[in-house]
């Protein structure tokens, strides 16, 4: 069903050199090639060939970076780290059919907390280059470290955790838990381990779908990853688990139906609710969130303040949809009203606080006092409006 969808989207289709671009920039050039070619659509000559060439330099790189990976499990395990493979360089080599399929942009390693600083000062013992960026001290991952391999920049990072403390990601999963349940898989013959399944989907659909609102838009990629996951490993997902730990991802997969629709298998296998599922489509699907604080106010000179507001206070239904995954229409009513301009409220209570420390200097007297009450009160609403957040999310 799928490749007559696409030869029908094909039908008159020319922004061919827009379409190798976006399939760029989504990480989706392997997949669009793999999947033209089986469904048969005569494609334009300079189309093709460019197309053919990103699908190589993305099937060398991976396997490049395989190699490395494979070297960098082996180091640190001899040292007696334990190590959970993340996103692309796992997927790439558990999910697709060929690891070439999947780009990777670099390699995401999870270690526990305590043993992330020790592993990042061995990698750079052995051949990898610190920046020196500024890093906080209690973010998600450590520095990238970087190798220069045969032309190519090899990027990595090692998590401390899966997700960021900031909404709406969820609590810090424990490490060792997440090790017991580890499944293992080969990367350039060298033992590796990755997520279960259940974690693997929660953690795929959090870094894509479900990040804190000024991270980068969501790649194609990462529906396609979702996607797939899904219907692999259909036997092997833990539908009950899911229900009862991950309540919020299971609403929200029957929405990627408006991208790539899902099978009549998946469909009754994960008990998806096919009215939402193959009702009327949400507007703008596809579209991403694009108002503050995605976009800075500094980057939208000229726009308007109506249209900031819009974009900020009105994001697109099928975002809202997938972001917040509301149940019903009267849930859906609640996040847009409710649920996502507090979320936005939990933004500027932090960025505020950030302006006010930075401008206001530490122990002049000259400040007025209503100001630095003010700023006492911003600190230390912090954790008063996570909790509030995330009883109403």
């Amino acid at each position: 069903m799928q490749q007559n969808l696409l030869a029908d989207a094909c039908t008159g289709f020319s922004a061919w050199d827009d379409l190798l671009q976006q399939a760029e920039a989504h990480g989706m050039a392997p997949l669009l090639l793999r999947h033209l070619l089986a469904a048969e659509i005569n494609l334009p000559d300079n189309f093709l060939r460019s197309l053919r060439l990103l699908a190589l330099r993305h099937r060398q790189t991976n396997t490049l970076l395989t190699k490395i990976l494979g070297e960098i499990l082996t180091l640190l395990e001899t040292a007696g780290f334990r190590v959970l493979v993340l996103k692309g360089a796992a997927l790439c080599q558990t999910l697709y059919p060929e690891p070439g399929l999947r780009p990777m942009r670099d390699i995401d390693l999870l270690l526990p907390w305590d043993e992330a600083l020790p592993a990042h000062a061995l990698l750079q013992r052995h051949g990898f280059h610190d920046p020196a960026v500024f890093t906080p001290a209690d973010h998600l991952h450590l520095a990238a470290l970087y190798q220069e391999v045969n032309g190519i920049r090899v990027c990595l990072e090692l998590h401390r955790c899966l997700f960021p403390d900031c909404p709406p990601c969820p609590a810090r999963m424990n490490f060792a838990e997440l090790h017991d349940k580890a499944v293992p898989f080969a990367a350039d013959n060298v033992q590796a381990s990755t997520l279960a399944d259940e974690e693997m989907l929660w953690h795929i659909y959090q870094h894509g779908f479900h990040a804190p609102l000024p991270y980068d838009p969501f790649k194609l990629i990462s529906a396609a990853d979702i996607i797939g996951f899904v219907e692999a490993r259909l036997d092997t997902i833990d539908r009950d688990r899911m229900k009862s730990e991950y309540p919020h991802l299971l609403a929200a997969l029957p929405h990627f139906h408006h991208l790539s629709p899902w099978n009549e298998t998946v469909l009754d296998r994960l008990d998806i609710n096919v009215k939402m599922s193959k009702g009327t489509p949400p507007a703008a699907i596809g579209k991403s969130f694009t108002g503050w604080p995605r976009r800075k106010l500094a980057e939208q000179k000229g726009r308007g303040i109506r249209r900031i507001l819009r974009d900020t206070f009105l994001p697109p239904d099928w975002w809202l949809r997938i972001y917040y995954a509301p149940t019903g229409r009267i849930k859906r009513t609640w996040s847009l009203l409710v649920t996502h301009p507090l979320h936005l409220f939990w933004w500027v209570k932090l960025y505020w606080s950030i302006f006010l420390k930075e401008t206001l200097p530490e122990g002049d007297i000259s400040v007025p006092m209503k100001l630095r009450d003010m700023l006492t009160v911003v600190k230390n609403s912090r954790t008063l409006v996570v909790a509030m957040y995330r009883k109403v999310h």
